[in-house]
C-alpha cells in the first residue's frame, strides 16, 4: 500500500515498524457539542484506513483520545451553565452513537484528558529535566522549539522561536515556543486539575502527546487527523514525544482535508454545521452519508452541498439496484441449458470468475494507491453496469456478492 506521508511530503510504500502490527493514533473529538459532518469526514477516512489495513492482514492497535477538558469546553460551560462532566458525557455518548451508526469500528482505547493530569505533568517534568522546556516568572512552562532541531518538519521548513505562544488552547498556524503547562492560581483553580505538579490547566499541546505515548508507546506507525491540526498541534505533539524519547514519534502522518459548505469550512464557531440527524431527516441514511463523505479523496477538499448529496444518493441507489439484481440471480441463469450456461460462463464459469478476479485486483489496486476510495467505487459501478444479469447462474451471483461483502469490510457502506 502506498500512502501520502506529511512528514516527508511524498507518497511512500507503507512499511510498519512491526511486521504484522500497526499502532494508530487518531485525534478524537472535543466533546462540548455533537460532532458534525466535517468532523466525521476525518473520522470515517481514519476508519477506512484502519479497515483496509485489517483487510491486508495487519493487526491494528488504535487509540482515539476524547478531549473532555480544554478552554473551548470551559467557555461552553460558562455560557450554558451545564457542568463540564454532564456536558462532555452527553456529547461523547452522541459521538459514539453516531460512529456506530456510520459503521465505524471502535478504537481499542479512548483515553480522556480528565484522567491524565499526572501523566501529562510527568512528561512536563521530563522535558524540564532534558532542557527542552523552561518556566517563566508566572510559573507557566513552555517548550523551547530551538532545542528540537527538526521542529517544523511537518510543514517542510525550519521554524524559529521568535516569540512565545501564551494561549493554552489550540491556535492554528501560530509559531513559537508553546505553552505545555499552566498552573492554576487562587480563583481559577475550581476548574483545574490536581497533579504531581500541583493544580493546573493542562494545555492542549501536552494532551495528545501524553495520551498517545501512554497508550501506544514512544513510537507509533501512523498518526492521523484533520489537515488543520498539522501545524501547530501535530507538530507540537511530535516535538514533545520526540524530545522525551529521542526517537521520531510517528513514522507516517496522514492528514484529511476539510469539508466546506458554501465556500467556508464547516465549523461550530461559524454556526454552519450539518449533523447526522439533519442528514437522516432529509432522507440520507448513515450508510449513504458515509458514502458521500468518502466520495472525494481524503487529500482533496470536499465541497458539501445538498445538490451534491442528492447526486451521490442517486449513484448509491444505482449501486443498490445492481446489487439487488445480483442477489436475485439464479432464476433465469440457474435454469439455462448446458450449452447456454457454458456460453454464459465460458469454460466452466472461468470467464465470469476472471471478471471477478479483475474486479478484486482493481479494487485493491485503487486502495493501495493512497486510499483511492472514489476510484475503487467507480470500478465497482462499472462492473455492475456491464453485467448481463439474466445470464448469470445462482452460484455466480453468490460469488459476486461474497466479493462485494469482502469489499464492504473496508467501505462499510455498500447496500448489501
Amino acid at each position: 500500500m502506498d500512502i501520502y506521508n506529511s512528514l516527508t511530503q511524498r507518497v511512500e510504500t507503507f512499511s510498519p515498524l512491526s511486521t504484522k502490527q500497526v499502532k494508530l493514533y487518531t485525534c478524537g473529538p472535543t466533546v462540548y457539542s455533537r460532532p458534525h459532518l466535517g468532523n466525521y469526514r476525518t473520522y470515517l477516512w481514519e476508519d477506512t484506513l484502519k479497515r483496509y489495513l485489517q483487510h491486508c492482514g495487519y493487526r491494528v492497535l488504535h487509540t482515539m483520545n476524547i478531549t473532555d477538558y480544554d478552554n473551548t469546553i470551559m467557555k461552553a460551560v460558562k455560557k450554558t451553565g451545564v457542568p463540564r462532566e454532564k456536558m462532555t458525557r452527553e456529547n461523547e455518548r452522541l459521538f459514539r452513537q453516531d460512529l456506530h451508526a456510520f459503521g465505524a469500528k471502535p478504537a481499542d482505547k479512548y483515553p480522556h484528558v480528565s484522567g491524565y493530569a499526572d501523566k501529562m505533568a510527568s512528561r512536563v517534568i521530563a522535558l524540564l529535566k532534558k532542557g527542552f522546556a523552561y518556566k517563566d516568572r508566572h510559573g507557566r512552562i513552555f517548550f523551547d522549539i530551538s532545542k528540537f532541531k527538526s521542529y517544523g518538519k511537518l510543514v517542510g521548513k525550519r521554524i524559529s522561536n521568535s516569540k512565545k505562544i501564551e494561549w493554552e488552547e489550540y491556535k492554528p498556524n501560530q509559531a513559537g515556543d508553546f505553552l505545555i503547562w499552566k498552573p492554576c492560581v487562587n480563583e481559577d483553580c475550581h476548574d483545574g486539575f490536581d497533579s504531581i505538579l500541583g493544580g493546573a490547566h493542562p494545555p492542549w499541546n501536552i494532551q495528545c502527546a501524553a495520551m498517545s505515548t501512554d497508550s501506544l508507546g514512544s513510537q507509533i506507525d501512523i498518526a492521523m487527523g484533520g489537515a488543520d491540526n498539522k501545524f501547530n498541534h501535530h507538530e507540537n505533539t511530535r516535538a514533545i514525544a520526540g524530545a522525551i524519547s529521542g526517537k521520531e514519534y510517528a513514522k507516517y502522518w496522514v492528514h484529511i482535508r476539510h469539508l466546506i459548505i458554501n465556500g467556508k469550512k464547516m465549523s461550530k464557531r461559524k454556526g454552519n454545521v450539518v449533523l447526522l440527524p439533519d442528514m437522516v431527516r432529509r432522507g440520507f441514511s448513515p450508510e449513504i452519508t458515509r458514502f458521500i463523505l468518502l466520495s472525494v479523496h481524503y487529500r482533496q477538499r470536499q465541497d458539501f452541498t445538498w445538490a451534491y448529496a442528492r447526486k451521490m444518493k442517486e449513484r448509491y441507489s444505482a449501486l443498490a439496484e445492481g446489487i439487488a439484481k445480483l442477489k436475485k440471480t439464479g432464476g433465469n441463469g440457474g435454469s439455462l441449458s448446458g450449452a447456454r450456461l457454458a456460453k454464459a460462463d465460458g469454460k466452466g464459469g472461468k470467464l465470469f470468475d476472471s471478471k471477478l478476479a479483475r474486479l478484486e485486483t482493481a479494487f485493491n489496486g485503487s486502495m493501495d494507491s493512497d486510499l483511492n476510495v472514489p476510484r475503487a467505487v467507480n470500478t465497482l459501478e462499472k462492473f455492475l453496469a456491464k453485467i448481463e444479469y439474466a445470464e448469470l447462474s445462482s452460484e455466480q451471483g453468490k460469488r459476486a456478492i461474497a466479493l462485494l461483502r469482502k469489499f464492504d469490510t473496508v467501505l462499510a457502506c455498500l447496500p448489501l
